[in-house]
């Protein structure tokens, strides 16, 4: 995969997953959503609120 390649995957994949997981966070930031964050990390996991899968 070219430099190329990689960037255009990366805008088009990877930064619009990560925008929505941060603002997620920013949204339901908590001590408890925190350590459910960790759990399904260990876990290998998704998590689920209110029916959508972060």
């Amino acid at each position: 995969m070219s430099d190329q390649e990689l960037v255009v995957w990366y805008n088009n994949v990877i930064y619009p997953n990560k925008v929505r997981l941060n603002c997620y966070y920013y949204r339901h930031y908590s001590f408890i959503n925190d350590i459910q964050m960790i759990i399904c990390t260990v876990l290998g996991k998704k998590m689920k609120y209110a029916g959508e899968e972060i």
